[in-house]
C-alpha cells in the first residue's frame, strides 16, 4: 500500500481541460491494473461509478491517502449523508473491500490523512454547492476546469 500522494494524471490538475467524460476514461485507464470499469447494473456497481466520478471531480487518485481524501471529500463536499455513506460499508461488497484493504491500513490512512481532513473540510465550506453524487451526468461533456469553477472547488495540490 502506498501511503503518499502522487500526481499521476491530468485530472489531478486544478485546471484540467479534459471533459469529465475524458477525465473519467483517463482515471479508468491509469487504474486498469487495479480494477475494470464497473457497469452500473447493481446498487454496488452504481456506487462504484459515482465514487470514481468523485475521484475525478475532486482530483484524487487511488493511493491509500487519496482514497482517504476522497472519503473526506464525499463526507464534506457531496450531498451524500454520513448515514448513506455508512450503509455502503455495511453491504457484503463493502465489508469485503474493507477486509481486503485491512484494518491496520485503514487506521493508518485515517491517522496520516488527518491534515487532509482539515484542508478538505475548509475547502468544502467554500464550495458554492455540494457535488451531487447521482447528478454528475449533466457535466460529462463539460471541461473539468469549468465544472470545478461551477462548484468553486479548489482541489488539493500535489507536492513533488
Amino acid at each position: 500500500m502506498k501511503f503518499h500522494r502522487t500526481k499521476i494524471a491530468k485530472f489531478q490538475d486544478q485546471h484540467c481541460k479534459l471533459t469529465l467524460r475524458e477525465a473519467l476514461a483517463e482515471f479508468y485507464s491509469i487504474n486498469a491494473h487495479l480494477f475494470s470499469v464497473p457497469e452500473p447494473k447493481t446498487k454496488w456497481t452504481e456506487l462504484l461509478v459515482h465514487h470514481d466520478v468523485g475521484h475525478v471531480f475532486f482530483g484524487v487518485n487511488t493511493s491509500i491517502l487519496d482514497e482517504a481524501a476522497g472519503d473526506y471529500w464525499t463526507l464534506f463536499g457531496t450531498d451524500m449523508s454520513f448515514k448513506e455513506y455508512l450503509a455502503y460499508t455495511n453491504t457484503p461488497e463493502g465489508k469485503k473491500l474493507i477486509k481486503d484493504i485491512g484494518f491496520i491500513n485503514i487506521i493508518k490512512s485515517i491517522f496520516l490523512g488527518l491534515p487532509l481532513l482539515y484542508k478538505i473540510y475548509l475547502r468544502s465550506k467554500k464550495m458554492t454547492h455540494k457535488w451531487e453524487v447521482k447528478g454528475y451526468e449533466k457535466y460529462m461533456d463539460v471541461p473539468l476546469t469549468d465544472v470545478r469553477k461551477i462548484f468553486n472547488l479548489k482541489i488539493l495540490r500535489y507536492h513533488k
